[in-house]
């Protein structure tokens, strides 16, 4: 998460908790473990910044709706489920916000056996974890963080970077997979619900981009003189792809992570180490409504692959997040 997570504060302030001993025998196994019901247990609460106390209210609701809509259709097991969550928003992260971002989270805190206790049938709730979920409403925070507002015009880039085009997938748009670590099966999920078919940003064609990146270099050649003629190049090939035809300028910015500011040309969509250059869609938006109210969702599923605890109850908790109920939210 981005400047308002508090997932490794959250972790690292929980307190290694005991529980009764009833389902288990004279030993602990992690067999044993798994069969014991979980508990939910409400973790220390994140920030609330620049949110108007109506809208707090509101957006609290919004919140206990969703967290009534999973606890009532999924029962944890093996594990204690802690959930936190946000609100409001840094004003300088975005121009004009019509809607408050804020959010709900769930760790998945596995039970695990005492080793160093002498009594082999002690065990404890694990005190950070790799699994997780994410219910956020009015921000995309994997998206150098899409606001329901435009990008601050003194942003460094002016653009956002898409990893994928999302997929349309009963009613609701699949934003990708994504592996969250080289060395483990770490995985993330993500969901993006919105009114119809619409989306909550829009695809920056490759004019803008080259404008874009002019303005960035002009700026950079002017705070760094000594490295203009290094820069010249890019700048020179980026004034020649804008004399090419309309129909060429028109289409969507694909571009290459390591290729900014240093313009050699766009590349295909899905080449590896590409992005599509995006930007908030403020016609999106209804903009009549309260900053409480969702108007779009994306929910992130986070799972370490392997380990039956967080498998099984991940799988239930993605039965129980349903998707068509929160899309029922937006614009209330």
């Amino acid at each position: 998460m981005k400047k308002y997570s508090i997932a490794f504060i959250f972790v690292t302030m929980l307190v290694l908790t005991s529980f009764a001993q009833g389902n288990l025998t004279s030993d602990c196994s992690a067999e044993k473990l798994r069969q014991i019901p979980g508990t939910w247990k409400a973790g220390q609460q994140g920030s609330i910044v620049n949110v108007a106390a109506t809208d707090l209210i509101k957006e609290k609701a919004v919140i206990a709706d969703i967290h009534n809509m999973i606890s009532s259709n999924y029962n944890p097991k093996g594990c204690q489920i802690a959930y936190s969550t946000v609100f409001g928003k840094n004003p300088s992260s975005g121009e004009t916000f019509i809607a408050d971002p804020y959010y709900y989270a769930m760790y998945i805190l596995r039970y695990l056996c005492d080793g160093n206790s002498t009594d082999k049938s002690k065990y404890y709730v694990d005190i950070s974890t790799p699994t997780t979920v994410n219910i956020v409403a009015n921000a995309m925070y994997w998206l150098n963080n899409l606001y329901a507002a435009n990008i601050p015009v003194d942003d460094f880039r002016g653009y956002l970077k898409l990893e994928i085009r999302p997929e349309r997938k009963n009613g609701v748009y699949f934003m990708g997979k994504k592996k969250e670590s080289y060395n483990e099966e770490i995985y993330e999920y993500r969901w993006l619900i919105t009114y119809n078919d619409t989306l909550p940003f829009t695809y920056i064609s490759r004019k803008e981009y080259l404008l874009l990146q002019k303005k960035r270099l002009e700026k950079s050649i002017l705070d760094s003189p000594g490295e203009k003629e290094y820069l010249q190049k890019y700048f020179n090939n980026i004034s020649e792809y804008l004399k090419k035809p309309e129909s060429e300028l028109s289409k969507d910015a694909i571009c290459m992570w390591n290729d900014e500011e240093r313009f050699n040309g766009f590349v295909e969509e899905g080449t590896r180490g590409s992005f599509i250059a995006i930007k908030p869609n403020l016609s999106y938006y209804k903009k009549n409504l309260p900053k409480s109210s969702p108007q779009f969702f994306t929910v992130v599923f986070k799972i370490a692959m392997g380990d039956p605890v967080f498998e099984a109850n991940m799988a239930a908790i993605e039965k129980a997040v349903d998707f068509t109920k929160l899309k029922d939210m937006l614009g209330k």
